[in-house]
């Protein structure tokens, strides 16, 4: 489910009154956290166990759909490759930097067998990547960002990852709506890093759960530089319950809480 297809499982009514009744923003900020820490597989919408429910999905998955399916018989290696996946999101990362890392902890894996079992785990919905808009086509290939399919999927993964937790959700939405026209933008040159970046609609997205203290201006200050360099593009930062509009030099950033733009 989306969110929005999620709520209407839920029997909740949204309208366009929802934001001005403080009972019902309630209710709607409730089921958005449950969205948010267990996803939207369907099946978990009336259950108590929502998280033993989506475990039970992960290990037919890993197990039928992933290792039996493509006779992988290094099983250790294929769970210990999607728990790294799962701790690098947010971030990029090499197949280089995933054979290393498994080769540090004696998984006796090559390179070559990383790549096809993250082509493998790619090809069963578990993750998907969005690569970097502004690399040559070789790192764009060799250093994406991954995602997980589903958040309830990738919180069991994690322990008090709500940075990780609220940017994949806004990966899944988006790479929902444009595939791969869905990329982010990192730039040494010009210190540019931003989360999201759609070409054909000249906008981008940055996500932080938190303004608060330093989080401000590290978040902020590269929707500017990008807005500086690109006139006319639109500039959202996505937050867990923030919402405001903020003025610079190269056009206005929307700051919206993450259940409003879903």
């Amino acid at each position: 489910y989306s969110f929005e297809e999620f709520l209407k499982a839920k029997g909740f009514d949204l309208t366009t009154d929802t934001w001005n009744k403080t009972a019902k923003r309630g209710k709607l900020l409730s089921l958005f956290d449950e969205y948010f820490r267990y996803g939207g597989y369907p099946e978990t919408v009336d259950l108590m166990d929502k998280r033993g429910y989506v475990s039970n999905v992960y290990q037919k998955v890993i197990l039928g759909d992933v290792a039996a399916r493509n006779e992988i018989r290094n099983e250790m290696a294929l769970r210990l490759l999607v728990k790294k996946v799962a701790e690098s999101v947010k971030n990029e990362i090499s197949f280089s930097n995933l054979h290393n890392t498994l080769k540090s902890i004696g998984v006796p894996i090559s390179r070559d067998t990383v790549i096809e079992y993250i082509g493998h785990i790619k090809n069963s919905y578990l993750i998907f990547d969005i690569k970097n808009y502004y690399a040559a086509f070789v790192d764009k290939e060799s250093n994406p960002k991954y995602y997980f399919g589903d958040n309830g999927l990738l919180n069991l993964f994690l322990s008090g990852g709500e940075t990780a937790l609220l940017e994949n959700i806004v990966a899944i939405y988006l790479h929902n709506l444009y595939e791969d026209q869905l990329y982010y933008i990192k730039s040494s040159k010009t210190g540019i890093n931003v989360d999201f970046y759609i070409p054909e609609e000249n906008l981008a997205i940055q996500v932080a759960y938190s303004l608060d203290g330093e989080a401000y201006e590290r978040e902020v200050s590269s929707l500017k530089k990008l807005g500086s360099e690109n006139p006319g593009t639109k500039l959202v930062l996505l937050t867990y319950n923030r919402e405001e509009t903020i003025e610079t030099g190269g056009g206005a950033i929307e700051v919206l809480p993450c259940h409003k733009y879903l």
